[in-house]
């Protein structure tokens, strides 16, 4: 029989505070050396070559020339990659040789971030067909949607099934939400000003209004700008090591630019109509320092510096790409921005909705100009005006069936983590070259720490390494909270399946946490797990459905709101990730005036002899210590068929004259269908947090076996007062 949990007391690495990741290097490098000796380092470059808009198919070697850096290099191989039929010459390579054998297939993302939903709805009809048409021509069609909510959706892999492409296109058009950052009678409302049209009322009027049209605008559209570089940088991750020449099709308004150049020239200070003389605009006074952006890399996880501009995190998503031969062709459905807003017109002032009109007309040319940024310097081609979808038939035709594959050898012989320009030079006359600007030569750990970058954006892609987190904010003091980090991994499938050899096994686990509405981090920090696999590690694993490990961070202040929890689990052998998400929160005083649950958290006691007479966690095991006890997160909430439970409350109790007093019950279905009988093991009350802390055994020998709820109510003073918080609950049938 196989017990369930084996609480581990082996490793622990104390967290070095807020956005600190601790390096990536150190225990990499003597791997990634003996890699580099037997790696043959090529770059690869896709060239589409065109005359009179025709595919130019019978070019040769001698016909190119390749510049890096404005020095003409070697060209190594030259190969006419073509799915239709022709000769293979003699001094042609077969592309097996050169990263496997390429296909035809276009990656189709739907960017619900930054666009108009009703623009989206409108282009998706008009592309359904040409999708189709491709898909006849034997083109495998992957749709991906980008959204607020669900971040990155892979709606359907890659497919010829015509069917199937238009059900995933009726649900990337469906389901994307309307744009109303712009939306005045949103921010008359906010302010409170009924007659903004009176004349004395221009100053008054102003004043309030400016300070919420500034923070509605600079929260909305950075949010946007970093959510939609964060997915198609996490796209392009997610496809980087497909074979031959990778294509995206960006269906996208573009994105906000939020540069501080570009908001200087386009918000002004003019005086407005209806205001009285000399009164300043109700248009946005954009501070520059808000046009920075923590991007791309919120966590310093490149350790590059912490923030970076609009340009530059175009200018790296660009880079990334063209490293991994990637091909972004952006079409931009077209927004009609005047008609979106008519709604607006009807009640708010005419001369505020025209600002608001006349601003995200302005801000329209920038989005477009970063869509032609980044198809144009990845090789692609920007799909823009009335005859963007006559093109798309024409362009897409050609690309995706025939381009030219050419690779040399850099001048380096190892990464230097730079960008290096390339120029593609045809020798012929009268012939047009599309291919990559340039790419950056990333090392090994440049390249993972990227990845990384990709997990926190995507989470949901990266799951090839399976196991369970639990994230809690420990109430220390009234202000002051401990990261208590736990993570389960599954013996099974984490060890025995995937054959670890005897030897050294390390595992590194980086652990994000985000504000969810700023997206701002919050916490950061990185632990590596060292495992020595040998006959006793064996017998462990063999016996054991999980390994638990628990940390503690350091003390530090957060606010009172909700945050978003990110683990990665990273193989440092093989370099594979799995990720585990998870939403919390931290109850406000000023709304919860009775109490609030803030923990609850399942788990299993043991003895501790010579502990101290108060909550703490461990700094050996990260455990929760009181008296002659320590507790342990069970992580998977799943308890054996005779196995005790215990449960962790931290309660919010503003009354310390009412005693605490929680009742337990299973639920199912919603509804409570069996009590839990629970025993106070140990309790204490903070009254200078206001925090009642206690351990509670529980009789789980009832429960049948299933999945379930626990849930935790306790009762407040006022009749039919209650607090409550629910927790999933397994009970196992061994």
């Amino acid at each position: 029989m196989r017990r369930r949990l084996f609480f581990s007391p082996m490793i622990f690495l104390a967290f070095f505070g807020l956005l600190l990741l601790l390096g990536w290097t150190g225990q990499q490098k003597s791997g990634e050396a003996e890699r580099h000796e037997v790696r043959v380092r090529l770059v690869l470059v896709d060239a589409i070559v065109t005359k009179d808009g025709n595919f130019v198919t019978d070019l040769t070697k001698d016909d190119v020339e390749i510049y890096e850096d404005g020095k003409k290099v070697p060209v190594n191989s030259f190969e006419l990659i073509s799915f239709g039929e022709r000769i293979v010459t003699a001094e042609e390579k077969p592309a097996a040789q050169i990263g496997g054998v390429p296909r035809k297939q276009l990656v189709v993302v739907f960017d619900g971030i930054s666009s108009w939903s009703r623009s989206l709805k409108e282009g998706s009809r008009k592309l359904v067909d040409e999708l189709i048409s491709l898909a006849r021509m034997g083109n495998e069609v992957m749709i991906i949607q980008l959204s607020e909510r669900k971040g990155l959706e892979v709606l359907q892999d890659f497919t010829t099934d015509e069917a199937l492409i238009k059900k995933a296109m009726v649900r990337a058009s469906g389901t994307i939400w309307v744009d109303k950052s712009l939306d005045a009678v949103k921010m008359l409302q906010e302010v409170g000003i009924e007659a903004a049209d009176i004349m004395e009322e221009g100053t008054r009027y102003t004043e309030k209004l400016q300070p919420v049209l500034e923070d509605e605008y600079l929260y909305v559209e950075r949010t946007r700008f970093e959510k939609a570089l964060g997915g198609l940088l996490a796209v392009a991750n997610m496809i980087k090591d497909i074979a031959g020449r990778k294509s995206i099709l960006f269906i996208s308004d573009g994105f906000p630019d939020i540069s501080a150049k570009t908001l200087d020239s386009k918000v002004t200070e003019a005086e407005a109509p209806g205001t009285v003389s000399g009164a300043r605009s109700p248009q946005l006074d954009i501070r520059r320092d808000t046009a920075q952006v923590r991007v791309f890399d919120p966590f310093n996880i490149l350790q590059k510096k912490k923030i970076m501009s609009a340009e530059e995190v175009i200018r790296e998503l660009i880079r990334f790409s063209n490293a991994h031969n990637i091909s972004i062709y952006a079409l931009d459905p077209e927004s009609f921005v005047k008609y979106l807003m008519l709604a607006t017109a009807e009640y708010g002032p005419r001369e505020t909705v025209m600002q608001s009109l006349g601003l995200r007309e302005k801000d329209k040319i920038s989005r477009v100009q970063n869509l032609r940024w980044l198809a144009e310097d990845t090789g692609g081609a920007s799909l823009i005006g009335a005859t963007k979808y006559d093109r798309f038939s024409t362009i897409m035709s050609t690309d995706l069936n025939s381009y030219y594959q050419l690779s040399y050898y850099p001048p380096r012989k190892e990464p230097d983590n730079a960008y290096h320009k390339i120029d593609v030079k045809v020798l012929r006359s009268g012939c047009d070259v599309r291919s990559r600007k340039g790419y950056t030569d990333y090392s090994d750990s440049e390249a993972k720490r990227i990845q990384l970058v990709s997990a926190f954006y995507s989470p949901q892609l990266f799951k090839a390494l399976p196991f369970e987190g639990e994230f809690v904010f420990f109430h220390k003091a009234s202000d002051k909270f401990e990261p208590w980090m736990n993570i389960a991994l599954p013996t099974r499938e984490l060890f025995l399946k995937r054959g670890v050899a005897e030897g050294s096994q390390v595992f590194s686990l980086i652990v994000w946490v985000k504000d969810r509405k700023s997206g701002g981090s919050a916490f950061g920090g990185q632990i590596n797990i060292p495992f020595k696999i040998d006959s006793s590690f064996r017998e462990i694993i063999e016996s054991t459905d999980y390994i638990c490990f628990h940390y503690k961070g350091a003390e530090m202040p957060f606010a009172r709101q909700e945050y978003e929890a990110v683990f990665a689990l990273c193989d440092q052998q093989t370099d594979e990730i799995g990720t585990w998400v998870s939403t919390l929160s931290l109850p406000d005083p000023k709304s919860a005036k009775d109490g609030a649950v803030i923990n609850c958290v399942l788990g299993v006691l043991t003895q501790n002899p010579g502990g101290k007479k108060q909550f703490s966690l461990s700094k050996e095991d990260g455990g929760l210590e009181y008296g002659d006890v320590i507790f342990y997160p069970g992580v998977t909430n799943r308890f054996g068929f005779q196995q005790d439970a215990c449960a962790f409350l931290q309660v919010y109790w503003p009354s310390e004259k009412i005693q605490v007093s929680p009742q337990f019950s299973i639920v199912r279905g919603g509804r409570a269908v069996q009590p839990v009988a629970g025993e106070i093991v140990a309790e204490a009350y903070d009254k200078k947090a206001k925090t009642w802390s206690g351990l509670i055994n529980l009789n789980l020998q009832t429960v049948m076996p299933g999945d379930y709820a626990l849930r935790v109510d306790i009762p407040l003073s006022a009749p039919g007062g209650v607090l409550t918080k629910e927790v999933p609950l397994s009970k196992l049938n061994y």
